[in-house]
């Protein structure tokens, strides 16, 4: 994911380029103006969505091609923005994604394996159940999926805490933030 992210990156149109110049723009404008706690939100939600769409998908017996595909997709977005950053802003960009942003993801992209695996396992369970292959689905088994999920949320927790802290200590190094 992350290789094609970066091929992306490396031979994409001007017009493109503009575009994302002008979002990531924005985007560290209003975060470097925003507190501790709206920047946590922030990060929190954004690393957030892919964990809670695998969790929806494994209670699905059609999510299996979301659950798989999710990974590939996050490795290809986090390509496109560390490429993007080291495209556009030479080696700034490669110190701001190596200080600021492979931290967090890091532990996100982790987590995003378990939240996986564990999706993985329950969609098969439900396939299975649906074709008469298991007597019925053990309410218990939802329940354990639930739990494991709620503490898969910590680490996503804690890489939301670890991006605003290296934002807020780190951000202002760098000439475009």
């Amino acid at each position: 994911g992350v290789i094609i992210g970066v091929l992306t990156i490396k031979s994409q149109e001007a017009t493109l380029n503009g575009v994302l110049t002008d979002f990531f723009n924005s985007y560290i404008k209003e975060r470097s103006s925003e507190g501790l706690l709206g920047c946590f939100f922030d990060a929190l939600l954004i690393f957030s969505f892919t964990p809670f769409l695998t969790f929806i998908s494994g209670l699905s017996a059609v999510g299996l091609p979301i659950i798989i595909a999710t990974p590939a997709i996050i490795g290809a977005l986090t390509g496109m923005a560390t490429g993007f950053l080291f495209f556009n802003y030479s080696l700034q960009g490669l110190c701001y994604s190596s200080l600021i942003v492979v931290p967090a993801v890091s532990i996100v992209v982790a987590t995003l394996i378990k939240c996986c695996s564990e999706a993985i396992i329950m969609s098969t369970d439900i396939i299975t159940c649906i074709g008469g292959y298991q007597n019925n689905l053990k309410q218990n088994n939802i329940k354990e999926y639930c739990l494991r999920f709620l503490v898969l949320f910590v680490p996503i927790i804690i890489s939301a805490l670890l991006n605003v802290i290296c934002f807020k200590l780190f951000g202002n190094l760098f000439s475009f933030v």
